[in-house]
């Protein structure tokens, strides 16, 4: 159990409301009761460019235990851009109301590892530039609050992204075809088609096709079909459920042309498919398990690319 304290309501303003910082709790930590403390800080701001609007996103989520050891993640998204984010361990001082941390982030492609040092407030958490003064302020928010609005920020990207209407590939689908649905089934159908680049080649461009529907799913989940370039089904995966993760695009992957990223699904936990030769496996629950934290923890490794939409 952690315990977040502050202002659960949203916010559409310029700036989210100030909430309490979190308060300790006490836990069952791998047999060992620890302290536990989680710390969640948020600021929004709309914005105009180009006659769209949108929002400026800064998020940063830390948790304290075992002591004095902490780790956590940020994400910095100014609208239109691709910002950056990262995953970071330190220690905080509450003594000094400093958090003190080695960070590991994604920025334009790359990745990058620094020293940063953080001072804490009733008012947020702030970075020290190297002269130790405060910059970049972000309000401390509830944790509810936070994933609240993490959860928004996600669904208006997979939004802009996942196609639920053209139905054109999914009608050619010989794997589809094959269970015998009618025109007017196949005009019905619940589907998720994401076009990606799965095999470091960026002149193609692959599928990810998530069927929906009571003949191909079960308790377990449902079918993720890769579609390649010209249609052909590379391979198709049961017992799969959503989110999806796959490692994040950088510049260094350009050295990697032709070779097929993996992929990170839910069944019965997080598993992941390897590819062999662009075939990804047959059953997900078969698949390796991976820790969730590994996936959540660290978005400058993986980055969330499917998922259901609300």
């Amino acid at each position: 159990a952690v315990g977040c304290k502050g202002d659960p309501k949203t916010t559409e303003s310029k700036e989210i409301p100030e909430a309490e910082m979190a308060k300790p709790v006490t836990e069952i930590y791998k047999g060992e009761m620890v302290d536990s403390r989680q710390f969640c800080f948020l600021s929004k701001s709309a914005v105009s460019m180009a006659e769209s609007e949108g929002f400026n996103y800064s998020f940063m989520r830390f948790t304290v235990t075992d002591g004095d050891s902490a780790e956590g993640t940020f994400l910095s998204s100014p609208y239109g851009t691709d910002g950056s984010r990262g995953s970071f361990k330190g220690i905080y001082r509450e003594d000094q109301n400093l958090l003190q941390t080695t960070t590991t982030y994604l920025a334009e492609g790359e990745r990058y590892e620094e020293q940063r040092d953080y001072t804490l407030g009733e008012d947020g958490i702030a970075l020290l530039d190297e002269s130790g003064k405060p910059v970049l302020t972000i309000p401390v928010v509830s944790c509810e609050q936070y994933d609240t609005e993490m959860n928004t920020y996600h669904q208006g990207i997979l939004k802009n992204r996942i196609n639920t209407t053209d139905r054109s590939r999914l009608k050619k689908v010989k794997e589809v075809l094959d269970f015998g649905y009618t025109e007017e089934q196949l005009d019905r159908m619940r589907f998720l088609e994401l076009a990606i680049d799965l095999d470091n080649n960026y002149q193609t461009e692959e599928y990810l096709l998530y069927i929906m529907d009571p003949m191909v799913c079960g308790s377990g989940g449902c079918n993720l079909l890769v579609i390649d370039e010209n249609g052909k089904t590379r391979s198709n995966t049961t017992v799969v459920k959503l989110p999806l993760y796959m490692p994040v695009s950088t510049i260094e992957d350009m050295k990697k042309k032709g070779e097929w990223k993996s992929l990170f699904v839910w069944s019965e936990g997080f598993r992941k498919l390897s590819p062999e030769n662009g075939k990804y496996p047959s059953n997900a629950s078969m698949a390796p398990e991976i820790p969730e934290n590994e996936l959540t923890g660290h978005p400058e490794k993986y980055q969330l690319v499917l998922d259901y939409l609300e």
